[in-house]
C-alpha cells in the first residue's frame, strides 16, 4: 500500500500522472480487444438483438438473441476524497447459448482505490455466472417479465485486496408500457456476500434499484434510476444514488452508453460517471 507523505508528495503526483495514462491505455486495450473479438460480426447481424447491462445498475429480464456473443467495455469513476477515489475499467463478455440462458464473465482489468493518502492500484476481480429468463414479458399482457442472475466473484489477482470476493444473486423484473413499448420499468433486488478474503469472514448486504427507460426513437434510450446498497457493488461505493443516462445504438451490432450518478445519502460518493461501448456478433 503506497503512502503519500510530505516528503514523497511530488513523487506521488508523478505516480498519479502515470496512473491516468495507465487507465487510458487500459481502456484503449479493452476497446481494441472487444473490437477484434466481434470484427466481422456485422455480416452476420441478421435479427441480432443486443441487451446491454449498462448504463443503469438495474437490468431488465431480457438477454441478447440466441447464439449472440456480446462484449461490453466500460469505465466507472468516483473521483472524490470522501468516501475515496474509486476508478474501474471492466470488460463483460456474455453469450446466449439458449433463448432464455446467458453465460457471463466479467473481468476488472484495472482498479484504482484511494482513501486519504493510501493508494491501491492493480488488477481487480473476475466474476463468472449467468442469467436465466424465468418468464418473458409480452407488451399486450399486464404481467411483467422475470429473470434470475447469479455471480460468483473470485479473489483478486493483486497483492492488495481491491474488492472482496463472494457471490451475488439478483431478481430482475421489468415491463414495457405504451403502444410501442416505449417506456420500460425495471426493478432489481439482490443479496450480496462479499469480503470473504478477510480474517473476520464474509459480510452480507443487499442492493435495490428502480429504473425507467424511454425510447426517444429506435436508436436512442434515456434512463433514470434510483438505487441503494450497503456494500460496494457494480463499481459503485455504498450509499443511495440517483442516475441519469443514455444508450445509443450506433449500428446493428454496436452501441454506446453513459451517464452521471449523484449520491443522496451520507457517506455516498457525491458524483460519479460511467461510460461503455457494447459490441455483438452472431456465432451461430
Amino acid at each position: 500500500m503506497m503512502q503519500c507523505t510530505e516528503v514523497s508528495r511530488a513523487g506521488c503526483t508523478r505516480v498519479r500522472g502515470r496512473l491516468v495514462r495507465s487507465v487510458v491505455v487500459r481502456i484503449a486495450c479493452s476497446v481494441a480487444a472487444a473490437a477484434m473479438l466481434v470484427s466481422g460480426g456485422y455480416a452476420f447481424g441478421q435479427d441480432l438483438t443486443l441487451s446491454p447491462t449498462r448504463p443503469t445498475v438495474a437490468n431488465g429480464a431480457t438477454i441478447q438473441s440466441k447464439g449472440v456473443l456480446q462484449v461490453e467495455a466500460g469505465y466507472d469513476a468516483y473521483p472524490q476524497s470522501v468516501p475515496g477515489n474509486q476508478q474501474t475499467v471492466d470488460t463483460l463478455v456474455t453469450y446466449a447459448p439458449l433463448d432464455r440462458l446467458r453465460l457471463d464473465m466479467l473481468w476488472s482489468a484495472f482498479n484504482h482505490q484511494q482513501e486519504d493518502e493510501d493508494v491501491t492500484n492493480g488488477v481487480g476481480t473476475i466474476q463468472i455466472g449467468g442469467k436465466v429468463v424465468l418468464k418473458k414479458e409480452a407488451y399486450h399482457r399486464a404481467a411483467p417479465g422475470f429473470a434470475l442472475q447469479y455471480e460468483a466473484e473470485l479473489p483478486t489477482a493483486s497483492e492488495h485486496a481491491l474488492q472482496g470476493y463472494g457471490q451475488q444473486a439478483t431478481l430482475m423484473v421489468n415491463h414495457h408500457y405504451g403502444k410501442d413499448g416505449d417506456l420500460d420499468v425495471i426493478a432489481n433486488g439482490s443479496v450480496v456476500q462479499t469480503d470473504c478474503q478477510t480474517r473476520t469472514g464474509c459480510s452480507y448486504g443487499g442492493q435495490q434499484s428502480f429504473a425507467m427507460s424511454y425510447h426517444l426513437n429506435k436508436q436512442t434510450r434515456l434512463y433514470a434510476e434510483v438505487f441503494g446498497q450497503n456494500v460496494s457493488q457494480s463499481n459503485t461505493p455504498p450509499g443511495t444514488y440517483v442516475f441519469g443516462g443514455f444508450y445509443r445504438q450506433l449500428g446493428e451490432a454496436f452501441g454506446i452508453d453513459g451517464g452521471m450518478r449523484f449520491g443522496v445519502s451520507d457517506h455516498a460518493a457525491s458524483v460519479g460517471s460511467t461510460i461503455a461501448l457494447v459490441f455483438g456478433r452472431r456465432l451461430r
